[in-house]
């Protein structure tokens, strides 16, 4: 998420002071089925210099990056085992 802001940022001429991302990880499984919730705080700094529009883009460009498009969803595993021959 952090890589993509700062790609964007670079594209558009974005200066940044700071670009950081916290990331909680919540899980309940008291349900059928287990529920994991990432809970993510953007922090721009002040935004010195940063309209609002600029704010919006990166804001954006973090909640559609490839990792989230990877963890939107359901997600399922299979694994195999290859002998040695």
């Amino acid at each position: 998420m952090v890589l993509t802001m700062a790609a964007v940022a670079a594209n558009k001429g974005i200066v940044l002071d700071k670009l950081e991302a916290r990331v909680e990880t919540h899980i309940d499984d008291s349900g059928r089925q287990q529920q994991t919730t990432f809970v993510t705080a953007i922090d721009l700094g002040l935004g010195l210099g940063l309209s609002k529009r600029e704010r919006r883009i990166l804001f954006n460009s973090a909640r559609h990056c490839e990792v989230h498009k990877l963890l939107r969803g359901s997600l399922e595993f299979k694994e195999t085992l290859v002998s040695d021959q």
